[in-house]
């Protein structure tokens, strides 16, 4: 295919989505790998990003991104978590509008502690004011170590992290086109229900309840085994949503079950044991350093309260997915006792001890954050 023939097909699908018309998964797949791989002039990236967002997308089409992505994150992170048991993928979307502490951050750490090996894939803020990779950066873990040693870390003491910004990462072309984006693209719906690490597992909270059943059929279309997605809303702000279980108000949930089939349900706070509290006290603090303090002083007992419980809840989350729990409220439970013990905080200075090449001095940035 000659250059001008590529740029014409290229336009071609460009002209057909800002037309409402559905693409098929393989023409997304390679329309995003084009794109991934820099094939295209920058102004038809853009524009198919936006006119795919803008139609909305199909369940195909978000297959056909997930599959992209995928592919395009093998090729710098070839890498696969052989673990004694299944592992757990676990994120955010982002673009929601109710910001809170980093959640999956401290849900990852508790629910590692409570025995599920999980690999947290995480990415900088990209629409709010701090995203995971800047935690666990902030709370001492080294992002940038070789890819094997953060999947080894999976293996060794069941929590491993990979940043998108990572060294690994800065030459790919999902670093290149997310470091670009300060919108809600097709991007943020496929790169976190893609494959990064072999997972068949995943806990992936969406920024609104209209996207629970095409994330639950994309994780089908993918192969994953289970799957929950959550969106959470917060009394007094309706309207507006969260990507994560919530205390604050009701949490709509879309649960891929081990049989295939989804289950669809709406919970609130007391249906697991716990306190509603107000938007107000879990929301972002103003700085990266708030958050990671605060997340960090309630793995580690030193703060109890919303913050904390909200980590629990989403935990729980993950613990009922891998069969740790048979229900949110067993998990919740078992993800207090965990933190009051000592071992949330405990797996956080493990996953330092063992991923990062200098632990002594991500051991002295996590105990000044503990000390402040």
């Amino acid at each position: 295919m000659t250059d001008e023939t590529k740029l014409r097909a290229f336009g071609r699908l460009i002209t057909r989505l800002e037309g409402r018309e559905d693409l098929t998964r393989e023409e997304v797949r390679e329309a995003y790998r084009q794109i991934f791989r820099d094939e295209q002039p920058a102004l038809h990236q853009g524009a198919f990003i936006a006119a795919l967002r803008t139609k909305g997308e199909t369940k195909d089409e978000m297959v056909g991104v997930a599959e992209s992505f995928t592919e395009e994150w093998s090729r710098y992170f070839p890498h696969v978590v052989r673990a004694p048991e299944p592992h757990l993928g676990l994120c955010g979307m982002g673009m929601d509008s109710l910001k809170t502490v980093n959640v999956t951050s401290g849900a990852a750490v508790i629910a590692a502690a409570c025995g599920v090996y999980v690999h947290k894939v995480s990415s900088p803020a990209l629409t709010g004011v701090s995203g995971s990779s800047d935690i666990f950066v902030r709370w001492g873990v080294d992002g940038d170590v070789p890819g094997e040693a953060q999947v080894k870390s999976t293996e060794r003491c069941r929590l491993g992290f990979t940043s998108l910004v990572g060294r690994a990462f800065m030459s790919s072309g999902i670093a290149r086109v997310v470091g670009q984006i300060r919108m809600g693209t097709s991007i943020h719906i496929g790169g976190p229900v893609a494959v990064h690490s072999g997972e068949r597992h995943k806990v992936m909270g969406v920024p609104d309840p209209a996207l629970i059943g095409l994330v639950c059929e994309v994780m089908q279309g993918m192969g994953y085994r289970t799957g929950l997605v959550p969106c959470g809303e917060a009394d007094g702000h309706p309207g507006r949503f969260m990507d994560e279980l919530s205390i604050s108000g009701p949490t709509h949930v879309g649960e891929l079950l081990a049989d295939g089939t989804i289950a669809r349900y709406t919970l609130r706070p007391a249906d697991v044991g716990l306190r509603e509290a107000t938007y107000e006290e879990v929301a972002t603090r103003a700085t990266v350093d708030d958050n990671a303090r605060l997340v960090a002083r309630a793995l580690a007992g030193k703060h109890e309260g919303p913050v904390l419980d909200i980590l629990l809840l989403n935990a729980a989350a993950c613990l009922k997915v891998m069969g740790k729990a048979q229900t949110l409220a067993e998990g919740v439970e078992k993800a207090r006792r965990t933190v009051a013990e000592g071992g949330a905080i405990a797996q956080l200075r493990a996953l330092i001890e063992t991923q990062s090449a200098d632990p002594r001095a991500g051991l002295g940035r996590l105990a000044s954050l503990l000390a402040g």
